[in-house]
């Protein structure tokens, strides 16, 4: 696995995210050429992010410091301006 477990699983919620967008979209809303073109559109992009994740078959290692704690970690909250 080429990133983290947390990457994941935040492309498995955005993926959730797009699949109740279109589930509205479909369902919920009159039927014209601009609805049916952005479905298509959610379809497409949906299919493809279920690909990567998908075909993300690397091998996943977990990398610690020698405190224990993952590596990058404090740069994460660095980042954040934690």
């Amino acid at each position: 696995m080429l990133h983290r477990i947390a990457d994941l699983c935040k492309k498995i919620d955005g993926i959730k995210i797009q699949s109740d967008k279109l589930y509205d979209l479909k369902y919920n809303n009159p039927k014209t050429l601009e609805r049916d073109m952005e479905i298509d559109n959610l379809i497409a992009d949906i299919q493809t992010q279920c690909r990567l994740v998908a075909n993300d078959k690397s091998k996943y290692e977990r990398v610690f410091e020698d405190n224990g704690l993952p590596k990058n970690f404090t740069e994460k909250f660095l980042d954040e301006g934690i």
